[in-house]
């Protein structure tokens, strides 16, 4: 996902992002990799190709060869004029899933911490837990800023019923409820 800001400045990433099951992009699975091109003239345009393995990895190690071996030393893609300033952060819903040991009180804690980061939960998920084992719940998020989630994280990470790392992933679309 890219994109450019109000200020001028580009985001951008790569990462697992929820869709819906009505989303085109949801059929996209095993090895292929899609990208969808958003414009005011198209709208949407989706590409789809063979995504990771051996020729693709090969095809891009040669491309980047080539470029090399022409005198391209610019890391960044598409060569982009020194006037575009990057970013590591952008703006999401997020989905969390958090593994915990049950005890009294983890639904507030995590209020809390969400709280002391600015961040607005949407919904959250809680199945019931049989017999004190570990178990783990959901929770979507308002549109909030991708620092602001790293905060979170590290944060409820570090609470004493927390298990292992939490995952996160950006949900794609801001009307993915409708």
């Amino acid at each position: 996902v890219a994109e450019k800001n109000d200020a001028g400045d580009v985001s951008a990433y790569v990462a697992p992002c929820y869709v819906t099951n009505e989303d085109a992009l949801s059929s996209v699975n095993g090895a292929t990799n899609a990208i969808e091109v958003l414009s005011d003239n198209l709208v949407s345009s989706i590409y789809i190709g063979q995504g990771a393995g051996r020729y693709p990895t090969a095809n891009s190690c040669i491309n980047d060869i080539v470029a090399l071996a022409k005198g391209d030393l610019n890391l960044l893609p598409f060569n982009p004029t020194s006037e575009t300033k990057f970013v590591n952060n952008y703006e999401s819903v997020f989905y969390l899933r958090l593994n915990y040991r049950d005890q009294v009180g983890i639904t507030r804690q995590v209020g809390e911490v969400c709280e002391k980061h600015g961040v607005s939960i949407h919904s959250i998920l809680q199945n019931p837990v049989a017999k004190n084992q570990e178990s783990a719940f959901a929770i979507v998020t308002d549109k909030v800023d991708y620092a602001a989630i790293l905060k979170v994280l590290a944060d409820v990470e570090a609470l004493s019923w927390c298990k292992g790392k939490p995952f996160y992933m950006p949900v794609l679309r801001d009307d993915w409820q409708n």
